[in-house]
């Protein structure tokens, strides 16, 4: 006699009917949320998250904000501050990952995850979500350099601020989670606006299959 599915498998079937759901959203009825992070390093292991910032995006339009620095628990080493400002006296009284990701987790919900190089800061929050609280997140995710290489294939550099530059974009705070992620919602607005007038891409899951692709083409306008 088959066993009954354990109450974990039950959750995980349902989570991912409800992002097979979400991924036939059309785009203008999707909520995005464009993710920032800072860290100690490279690596999602062993590094931690001194800052994050995120923006939701619906229909084109920012419609909420939410940042904090956080206390890594760890010593922030010298190229990072020099990189970032951010020094470990700063972080010294900020909520820890621990007290942070159930904010980070309720603000995220089921939207698109979006990043620039997104597979990093997923991979911090994933993994701090994880190890702090035991949280498995499941958002599909949109990574802006990815659609910056197929909508913008002659462009040299398709780091943040060449992207942002291109398209008239200014950052407030280059290397800061807030200023970054800002930024990166303001790319990914006029990505969004391309995709749909050029490309006559209009759900999240035909999205999410064109930033794998190559296809040239995209002006200021």
């Amino acid at each position: 006699m088959c066993s009954p599915p354990s109450n974990s498998s039950r959750v995980s079937e349902i989570t991912d009917r409800r992002t097979a759901v979400k991924k036939i959203q059309l785009i203008n009825k999707a909520t995005f949320v464009v993710v920032d992070v800072e860290t100690t390093g490279m690596s999602s292991v062993d590094d931690r998250i001194t800052e994050i910032a995120m923006m939701k995006v619906q229909d084109g339009v920012l419609v909420d904000e939410f940042s904090t620095l956080v206390n890594p628990l760890l010593t922030i080493p010298a190229y990072i501050t020099s990189m970032t400002g951010i020094d470990n006296v700063m972080v010294q009284n900020a909520p820890t990952a621990r007290e942070v990701v159930p904010f980070v987790a309720e603000f995220l919900g089921d939207a698109v995850f979006v990043a620039h190089n997104a597979a990093f800061d997923w991979g911090f929050v994933t993994q701090t979500a994880r190890r702090e609280r035991a949280l498995e997140l499941h958002n599909p995710h949109l990574c802006t350099v990815k659609l910056a290489s197929r909508i913008l294939p002659h462009l040299p550099s398709k780091s943040l601020g060449p992207v942002a530059q291109h398209l008239n974009i200014t950052i407030p705070e280059r290397h800061r989670a807030s200023g970054d992620a800002y930024a990166t919602a303001l790319v990914l607005v006029k990505f969004l606006s391309y995709v749909q007038r050029k490309e006559n891409i209009k759900t999240v899951d035909e999205l999410l299959k064109f930033q794998y692709g190559r296809r040239p083409g995209f002006t200021r306008s």
